[in-house]
């Protein structure tokens, strides 16, 4: 359940950030391009890094800090780059931001597959992937949409972080080894 709410959270933008950036006169669309583009270059590393962290620190170690990172660097991106239209701080803020989910979402993976017993492995690992893509590529542009329409663009970006600090908070706290 966690992350499966962590995962909306962190997907509510993908369908509209970049139509966003661009209508508010942020950024053309090479630009905003350039901003998904530095966001995929660090989620692609941190998602590297994420298995051997968790070796080093542990799984649930590595899972907080994906959180601490996505958190701190999202309300960064909204306050820092989005409200005041600065695009050095959309680019750079977003990345950094893009480190945070893969450091809980596969620090959890990690810790899957060293506490789950063998004989519910694989249905750990479904379950696993059900709450990550259902979370963000199922659910999280319908929340979108029903969001924005309600409360606004800007502001849906702020129930993302609601979202994400909700799911971080019920995984780190409901689970025990």
């Amino acid at each position: 359940v966690g992350l499966f709410l962590f995962m909306i959270g962190d997907g509510i933008e993908i369908g509209y950030l970049s139509k966003y950036l661009i209508d508010e006169g942020i950024a053309d669309k090479d630009r905003a391009a350039w901003v998904f583009t530095a966001y995929g270059v660090t989620t692609a590393i941190s998602a590297w890094l994420s298995g051997a962290l968790s070796d080093l620190l542990s799984p649930r170690k590595v899972m907080a800090i994906g959180l601490a990172i996505w958190i701190v660097f999202e309300i960064a991106f909204l306050t820092l780059g989005l409200k005041p239209a600065n695009y050095a701080m959309i680019m750079s803020m977003y990345a950094m931001r893009g480190f945070g989910y893969p450091l809980f979402a596969f620090g959890f993976l990690v810790w899957i597959s060293v506490a789950a017993p063998r004989h519910r492995l694989g249905t750990s690992m479904g379950w696993f992937w059900f709450a990550f893509t259902g979370g963000l590529l199922a659910l999280s542009p319908r929340v979108a949409d029903l969001s924005i329409k309600s409360i606004g663009r800007f502001e849906t970006l702020w129930l993302s972080l609601g979202l994400v600090i909700v799911g971080g908070l019920v995984s780190l706290v409901g689970l025990k080894e």
